[in-house]
Formats: C-alpha cells, sequence, structure tokens
C-alpha cells in the first residue's frame, strides 16, 4: 500500500512539473525570453521555498542528472574538430583568453571577499562560462551565425563547452583540496587521470563495436535504447572511478563523434536530452530560497548586473586586442555576458560537495537565471542603438592595426571580404586583367591574399579610413561579399559618405536584409536565398525539358518582379 502511495505521489508531482512548465515556457516563447529561464522560474515557484507543491524531489533530481548525462553525451557527440579548425583563431585566442581571464579576476576577487582558494577557483570556473543555448539561439534567430561577431562568440562558446567537462572533473579535487591537502590531491588526482585514459582507450576499442551491433538490427528501438546505454555506462563508469560522471558521458560522445553513426545517434537522444534537461533546470529552480531572495533582490541584482558587466568588458577588450572592431567586441559581449547553463551544474556540485555556502549558491542561481533574462534584452536594445548610429558612430568600427594605401589603383573594383565568393571574384577579375583590391580584417585572409599577390587592406571596411586606403574616391565599384548584415550595413553607409556616386553591389544571405541595405545606401543587394530559388527552379526546367530561350525568359522574369518590387532604379543591373 505504501509502495503505491509513493507511485501515486511520483507521478503526481512528475505531472505538475510538466503542466506547470509547459504554460510557464510557452509564455516565455511568446514573449521571446529563454526557455531556460522558464523552467528555473517553475522550480522555484513549485519547489519547496515557493508554493511546495513538489513533492518527490529526489526522483526529480535523479531524472535531472540523467539530463545532464545526456547533455554533456550530446556535446561530445557533437564535438567537431572541422568546426574548431574553421573557428581556430577564435577557439584559441579569444575562447582561451576569455575563459581564463575570467576565471582568474573572479577567483582574484572572491579571494578578496574572504572565500578560501578552492571556493574562489570554484567561483572563476562558475562565472566564465556562458550559455550555448541561449548565445545560438539568439544568433540563429537574427540569422547572424555567420557574422564577425556570431563567429566570435560561437568561438568561444566552443571553448567554454570543451573547458566545462574538464570543469566538473575538476572541481570535486577542489573539495578534497580544502580537507586533505595538496599532496594527498595530487596523488590522486594523477592515479585517476591514469585510470581515465584507460577507460577512455579501452572505450575506443568497445564503443565501436557495440555501436556497429547496435545499428545493424532492424529494430527501432534497440539503437534509441544502445545509444542511451552507452551514454549511462561511460557516466557510471567514470563515477566509479572518483571522475565525474558528466565527464564519462562526455567521452562517449566524442568517441562516437568518430564514428559514422554520430548524426543518427544525436537525432536518437536528442529527445530524451531535451526532456530530462528540462528536469534538470526545474530541478535547479526548486533549490532556489524565495524568502531569502526577498529580502536580498538588490544586491543580486546589482552583482548580476556588475558581472554582466565584467564580462562585456573582458571580451570587449580580447577584442581590441586580437585586432577586431569595437562593434564586433560589443555584440559578441553581450551574447557571452550571460553565466551558462553548465555553470548550474557546477552549482549542484558544489552544493552536494559542500563546497560553497547556501546562501551564495541561492544568489548564483537567482543571479544566473536572471543574467540568461537579461540577455536577449540587453541585445535587441544594444543592435537598435547600432541600427540608429549612422555617421556618429564610426568609432565603433574602429580596431588596432596599421593599413596598406594602394595610391596607384584607378577605376578599380573594392572587394570587400576575402571569403569564397570574394576569393572566386579576385580570381575571376585577375583573368580579366582588371584592377582591384580586397578589404579584409581576418589575419589569415590577410596573409592568403598576400602570399597570393592581391592587393589587400588590412581593417574594417565600415571605418572610412580603411576604405580611402583602399581608394574609394578613385574606385569603379565596390562588392561587399561578407556575410555580416550589420557590419555590411555600416559599410555602405561609409561608402555613401565617401563617394556618392560609386555602384555598390551587397551580398546577403537572406530576404530580411534586402531593404535595410537599399535603405543604406546600396545599389544593387543580391540575395542568397532568392538566388538559390531561382537557380533550382532553372534546373527544375531543363529537367522538364524546357528549352534554353524559354527557361532564361521565365527565371529572368521571375528575377525582374522580384527585385522590381523591393527597388525602383534605373541602375541596378537586376532591375531589368
Amino acid at each position: 500500500m505504501a509502495e503505491g502511495t509513493h507511485a501515486s505521489h511520483l507521478a503526481q508531482s512528475i505531472l505538475l512539473v510538466i503542466g506547470v512548465s509547459i504554460v510557464i515556457v510557452a509564455l516565455f516563447q511568446r514573449l521571446r525570453l529563454p526557455s531556460v529561464a522558464g523552467f528555473i522560474l517553475t522550480g522555484a515557484l513549485i519547489g519547496p521555498y515557493g508554493l511546495g507543491w513538489a513533492g518527490e524531489a529526489e526522483a526529480i533530481k535523479l531524472l535531472a542528472e540523467l539530463g545532464v548525462a545526456l547533455l554533456l553525451f550530446s556535446l561530445g557527440v557533437e564535438f567537431s574538430i572541422d568546426k574548431l579548425i574553421q573557428l581556430r583563431h577564435y577557439v584559441l585566442r579569444a575562447g582561451i583568453a576569455q575563459v581564463g581571464l575570467t576565471t582568474l579576476f573572479s577567483a582574484l576577487g572572491a579571494g578578496l571577499l574572504g572565500f578560501n582558494f578552492a571556493q574562489s577557483i570554484a567561483l572563476g570556473m562558475i562565472i566564465s562560462l556562458s550559455s550555448t543555448a541561449v548565445g545560438v539561439k539568439i544568433l540563429k534567430q537574427r540569422e547572424e551565425l555567420d557574422s564577425t561577431h556570431g563567429r566570435f562568440a560561437v568561438g568561444v562558446l566552443l571553448f567554454q563547452d570543451i573547458m566545462a567537462p574538464i570543469f566538473m572533473a575538476v572541481l570535486p579535487f577542489l573539495t578534497q583540496l580544502q580537507e586533505r591537502g595538496a599532496a594527498a590531491v595530487a596523488t590522486k588526482l594523477v592515479f585517476t587521470v591514469i585510470g581515465g585514459v584507460g577507460v577512455y582507450l579501452a572505450a575506443r576499442v568497445i564503443v565501436p563495436t557495440l555501436l556497429r551491433w547496435i545499428t545493424s538490427t532492424e529494430s527501432r528501438e534497440i539503437p534509441v535504447l544502445g545509444s542511451l546505454f552507452i551514454a549511462l555506462l561511460m557516466s557510471y563508469i567514470t563515477q566509479s572511478l572518483g571522475l565525474s560522471s558528466a565527464l564519462g558521458a562526455f567521452v562517449a560522445g566524442v568517441i562516437i563523434s568518430e564514428t559514422p553513426y554520430s548524426h543518427q545517434i544525436t537525432a536518437n537522444i536528442t529527445p530524451f536530452r531535451d526532456s530530462f534537461l528540462a528536469v534538470f533546470f526545474i530541478s535547479v529552480g526548486m533549490l532556489v530560497d524565495l524568502p531569502y531572495l526577498k529580502q536580498t533582490w538588490v544586491q543580486t541584482v546589482l552583482w548580476t548586473v556588475g558581472l554582466m558587466a565584467f564580462k562585456c568588458l573582458l571580451v570587449l577588450g580580447v577584442a581590441l586586442v586580437i585586432r577586431r572592431p569595437l562593434r564586433v567586441g560589443l555584440l559578441a559581449g553581450l551574447v557571452l555576458a550571460n553565466i551558462g547553463e553548465f555553470s548550474f551544474v557546477l552549482m549542484e556540485q558544489s552544493q552536494a560537495n559542500q563546497l560553497l555556502p547556501t546562501d551564495l549558491l541561492n544568489g548564483l542561481i537567482a543571479g544566473t537565471s536572471l543574467s540568461i533574462l537579461l540577455t536577449p534584452l540587453l541585445l535587441a536594445a544594444t543592435y537598435q542603438l547600432l541600427a540608429r548610429a549612422t555617421k556618429r558612430a564610426h568609432w565603433l568600427a574602429q580596431m588596432r592595426g596599421k593599413h596598406e594605401t594602394h595610391p596607384q589603383l584607378r577605376d578599380h573594383i573594392i572587394i570587400v571580404g576575402f571569403g569564397l565568393n570574394g576569393r572566386n571574384l579576385a580570381s575571376i577579375l585577375r583573368e580579366l586583367d582588371e584592377p582591384f583590391v580586397v578589404v579584409e580584417m581576418n589575419g589569415a585572409l590577410v596573409r592568403e591574399a598576400q602570399k597570393q599577390g592581391i592587393p589587400v587592406v588590412y581593417g574594417d571596411a565600415a571605418h572610412p579610413e580603411i576604405m580611402q586606403a583602399a581608394g574609394i574616391e578613385r574606385a569603379r565599384a565596390v562588392v561587399i561579399a561578407v556575410s555580416d548584415p550589420i557590419s555590411a550595413r555600416y559599410t555602405v553607409r561609409t561608402i555613401r559618405e565617401l563617394n556618392p556616386d560609386v555602384y555598390v553591389i551587397v551580398r546577403t544571405r537572406y530576404m530580411s536584409e534586402i531593404e535595410p541595405l537599399y535603405a543604406a545606401g546600396a545599389t544593387d543587394v543580391v540575395p542568397e536565398e532568392f538566388e538559390t530559388f531561382i537557380e533550382i527552379a532553372g534546373r527544375v526546367m531543363r529537367l522538364l525539358g524546357v528549352d534554353n530561350e524559354q527557361r532564361l525568359r521565365l527565371m529572368n522574369q521571375c528575377r525582374a518582379r522580384h527585385y522590381q518590387m523591393l527597388q525602383d532604379t534605373k541602375e541596378g543591373m537586376l532591375a531589368n
């Protein structure tokens, strides 16, 4: 009978948790606020310090631990060496600088406030991480993942994701450090690392074999259950060795990422991961002491805003040091200013190991939730300010570095951006023996252009001095081939101020950017989204046997109608 009552209470608690979270998260999404904050608010409202509706806290905590393990497992599966190489300049420079300096300064500040060494390092690690889920989602919504500040932020977030499981593995040793001393902890750490390496090497042999057997079956259920089994098995093994259970799941994911099955396994576990992870954030919210926060809400808000300002300014400083414009550093800094979801895992570990005081953890949980909530609001306000800034905002494009001038160029083409489109255009202009110069602010691409003997100006094209160095007053046309919509708008405005008559062609990825670019002064805007449709339509007509003359006529009519709706220009090459 008692078991039946326990099962009934557990079912009621789970139903209550899911039902309330659906309502709150749906409201948050309608307000375009992060779902993470909605889940935490759910936990705070129905938890023991709120309305006290949710019982069976231990069972909910167990489900939450499964969510953390699956999160780390999926992080490992999605771990991409190619992406690391692609963003290596941001990962290795900006990522290391941001995590290292944030941890160091935060730990020093905590030490000055009276915390011991272990507590100071733990606080530094917690504060150094930002929310990947929130940052990437905001950049996706604004279609700016490929922008300069988007690549900057994603590169740093990628490095933080690499450091998160390492922090989780180190944190239990910080607790032992203050109890057993440095020598004993160092010895145990060495043996644990050796054991961890042994598990990794063994897993590299066993896991792929298991995967081949799991994926060879015709059953749909076995691959799903097998993926969960591998993640949880590795978590159990590493936990038995004294390491973080989350680290084991991450290692399993990294091994699987090297196999051909990684994409299917990601699809298998995603629904489970998202469901259990939601429970994890709800369980974090249940830890929030609402009466305590009611007494200290002013201090919580102040230190949260202060920490966000600190993290934003630190990223801004890193951006200037690695020669990125102030505008890029500001936007990337705001994306990274919050404290992220992995920080909640570290807080939960700190509570389980009794490393940090309860009052401090209450403030950290509330402050972290507030920082996640404030991120989209602060970014939206900053975007509006940047959009309104025109002639008075050239300082936002300033960056360190010298630029070479090319006074010999006359009636030439300026190519802004030496990515794929810029390189192809440069190659064509070389074959036509037409004069041109490239403007690029990625140091690696500048060096590549110089190796090819291409005239190049290093800097942000949105800054007047850079465009003057490229000879904008004498140029025949400017082709803006970058994927950063904000940078493109600034660059067009700068060009129009320096040379009102020059022909300006702008490449953009999305239709939504066409009107703002025309309003800024572009002569022609070429949206990849629409041009891709035109190319697809042309190939379909060729497949259907439509003759070339009719096919080209229909494509040109469609293109002309579309661009005529957007801008009625006599000059535009695409306006018929």
